[in-house]
């Protein structure tokens, strides 16, 4: 999540920050894996509650009333006002309301703007749990380095599992398109349990937490007179991922933007506030579609990550492809860039493994 990082100015308390992550590890259904490191920050594992502790927080000083406890049933716009309705009957009333209460939003439901049921086509499906094994634990289970979380694909679906290390405990997880996770159950008690086996240490299953993952938010409305849909409300997760949290601070910025022109201008029709859809497309769209692709050529994919496995040039694009720098759509172009200053290496590491040296 280091885009979130860089979102709020790295304004995180050291206190929430569980790991730093410099590296990742996928594992491929044929039991090979591909590992990519850098000396850069790629991320950091946080305690949720506390994150969302801190950010609420930080909007409080800047003028935010916080209501906790407190369910929204409905949401309305007319021309003059939007209003939210709440469980009592306390209704509160603004000029504009901004729609980011998640996946399952109210506020998206209640404009319209999202069907009353969920179409598992155009949506995610996962469950996670936190397995507290102690430092030594941790340790065990990251093979000494718990700067690197792993990724997994889920065999026979299209999703995915991971395992992210934390300060004491292990955040075990798995993710996929809703039709291909309707046993998400089973998916996911049989990843957790072979996590277990392949590393040796022991888990003791406490919680799950089922939940659903938003989709398809560049090809969804996400405005309405006086009202804008952002984050997981609006659908608006990384596909490989499945990170929510720097997409929704992101989102959450341009549509600040937008509202604060659409103040000064006095219109708050469809139109103008059209312009957070399309500044939201500019953003996203080749990521996602570069991301679309690579699920649907698996296999490929998989065989380019083990071949690349520990290369430097493919350890720093991971690296900078975690932290923003560069997004999805721009690793071919990136790379052809780069090839030619570390084609030296790259040959000799060749020629070293065909030797059968270390490399």
């Amino acid at each position: 999540m280091y885009r979130g990082i860089k979102i709020v100015q790295g304004d995180i308390p050291r206190s929430i920050i569980e790991q730093r992550i410099h590296g990742m590890r996928f594992i491929m259904p044929n039991g090979k894996e591909a590992e990519f490191t850098s000396d850069k920050l790629m991320g950091i594992t946080v305690d949720r509650s506390s994150f969302d502790e801190h950010l609420a927080r930080r909007a409080e000083k800047v003028g935010t009333t916080l209501i906790d406890n407190t369910r929204v049933l409905k949401a309305e716009v007319s021309d003059t006002n939007a209003k939210v309705t709440t469980e009592g009957g306390r209704e509160f009333t603004s000029r504009f309301i901004i729609g980011a209460d998640g996946v399952n939003s109210i506020v998206s439901r209640s404009l319209g703007l999202r069907p009353l049921r969920k179409d598992l086509t155009k949506v995610g499906l996962g469950m996670e749990s936190d397995f507290y094994v102690g430092e030594d634990g941790v340790l065990q289970a990251t093979r000494g380095n718990p700067s690197i979380l792993e990724i997994a694909p889920v065999v026979g679906r299209i999703g995915y599992g991971w395992v992210f290390p934390k300060r004491e405990s292990l955040g075990i997880g798995v993710a996929g398109a809703g039709y291909h996770m309707t046993h998400l159950r089973q998916i996911f008690d049989t990843f957790w349990r072979s996590v277990s086996q392949r590393t040796g240490v022991p888990l003791t299953l406490k919680r799950r937490r089922a939940h659903f993952l938003g989709g398809d938010g560049l090809h969804s409305q996400n405005v309405a007179k006086r009202a804008i849909l952002v984050g997981d409300a609006a659908g608006f997760v990384d596909p490989t991922m499945g990170e929510g949290i720097a997409y929704a601070m992101q989102s959450a910025a341009f549509a600040a933007d937008v509202i604060i022109r659409a103040y000064e201008s006095g219109a708050f029709d469809v139109v103008t506030l059209s312009e957070y859809q399309e500044l939201c497309r500019q953003e996203f769209a080749a990521n996602f579609a570069m991301v679309g692709w690579a699920g649907t050529n698996s296999t490929l994919l998989s065989t380019l990550l083990t071949r690349i496995s520990g290369h430097q040039l493919a350890g720093d694009i991971m690296a900078m492809t975690a932290r923003g720098e560069i997004g999805y759509a721009d690793i071919p172009r990136y790379t052809l860039r780069a090839l030619p200053r570390h084609l030296p290496r790259i040959l000799r590491r060749v020629v070293l493994c065909h030797l059968g040296a270390p490399c």
